[in-house]
């Protein structure tokens, strides 16, 4: 690069590097401060998890007075172990060099009294446009010669974030012949609704459908509700866990259909590597009924991708379906191993 002649290719090479630069410091701040820290004008300082601006009022969630409402005039500045997300008044100029600019809001760890960011520009902070992020993937495979065999695959995934509400939906479809007969068709369908009482813990609400003609199964649905956290909440890198009560509802066609109690716990990760060309992502849910045969179910989907092109990648996933107690003459796991073309969608 030659001073005084920018290219575009320099401006990105340094937005890869700016951005970088970012994780780390994500990854130092978190080390340093456990909690965000407010300073108050008369002196005063409140930590707690920052939770959000709106209307000249911040409201604060702290261990020792639950959720507290401080007048956002009375604020000096403050200091936030994760980033916060900053928007401004019509007309405001955002400052340059400050934070990572996204859209009209302006990503920062800090507030200073006297720093670059003027506190009454500041219209809200933490309150989230609408944003979304997911894939598509198909795959399918065709063998000839003394084994006529047929494979098609598809399965999707969508997350939508707006404010401190998540909705996540996810589904799958697998069909298989063989020499003209049929040896698979199952699918599952997922719709989760997330409410955040804070910046990590929410409140899930879970409806998970399932079907395989070859477990027997004509239909089950498992509805949760229950209490998750997020250990890692990043657009990029994403780890959540969660538990609760259940009602599963169950119908095989060799026998009447069954509503039953149980327990369930979930996981899901997906990570990113070498700038996003490098995925791997686990989901899993698992539930025990309670009563009856105390059966064990899970569920899980895992994989990687390596990106191709914009926003194509090669995928390879691994499904896993597990029952303890499936119908009569029927085995209690069934796996599949899926490649196929993946396209990203984010928004």
């Amino acid at each position: 690069m030659i001073f005084g002649h920018i290219q575009p290719k320099d401006i990105a090479a340094w937005s890869s590097i700016t951005t970088l630069a970012w994780l780390l410091a994500i990854g130092s701040h978190s080390v340093v401060w456990a909690v965000d820290v407010i300073q108050l004008k008369n002196g005063d300082q409140v930590s707690g998890d920052i939770l959000s601006m709106e209307d000249t009022v911040l409201t604060v969630d702290t261990d020792y007075a639950d959720i507290l409402k401080i007048d956002w005039d009375d604020v000096k500045g403050l200091i936030s172990d994760e980033p916060i997300w900053v928007s401004f008044h019509d007309g405001a100029d955002i400052p340059d060099g400050v934070g990572v600019r996204e859209g009209d809001r302006l990503i920062v760890f800090r507030l200073e009294p006297d720093g670059p960011v003027q506190l009454d520009r500041i219209k809200t902070i933490n309150l989230f446009a609408l944003s979304y992020r997911g894939s598509l993937t198909f795959g399918g495979s065709v063998t000839s010669g003394n084994t006529d065999t047929q494979a098609t695959n598809g399965s999707g995934t969508l997350t939508i974030n707006k404010g401190w509400h998540r909705i996540i939906l996810d589904g799958r479809a697998n069909r298989g012949e063989a020499d003209g007969k049929l040896t698979a068709k199952n699918a599952a369908g997922n719709i989760r609704w997330d409410y955040f009482l804070t910046k990590r813990s929410y409140i899930p609400v879970i409806n998970f459908s399932e079907y395989d003609k070859f477990q027997k199964l004509t239909y089950r649905n498992t509805t949760i509700v229950g209490a998750g956290y997020d250990i890692l909440d990043r657009r990029r890198n994403f780890l959540t866990v969660a538990a609760g009560p259940t009602a599963i509802y169950e119908n095989y066609s060799t026998q009447a259909a069954t509503v039953i109690a149980g327990l369930s716990w979930l996981a899901r990760w997906e990570l990113e590597f070498l700038k996003g060309d490098l995925k791997v992502w686990h989901h899993h849910i698992g539930t025990r009924d309670i009563g009856r045969d105390n059966a064990v179910r899970i569920n899980a989907v895992q994989g990687i991708s390596i990106d191709i092109y914009k926003d194509l990648s090669l995928s390879l996933e691994y499904n896993v379906r597990y029952n303890s107690e499936p119908a009569d003459d029927r085995k209690t796991t069934d796996s599949t191993i899926v490649f196929g073309l993946t396209l990203d969608i984010q928004g």
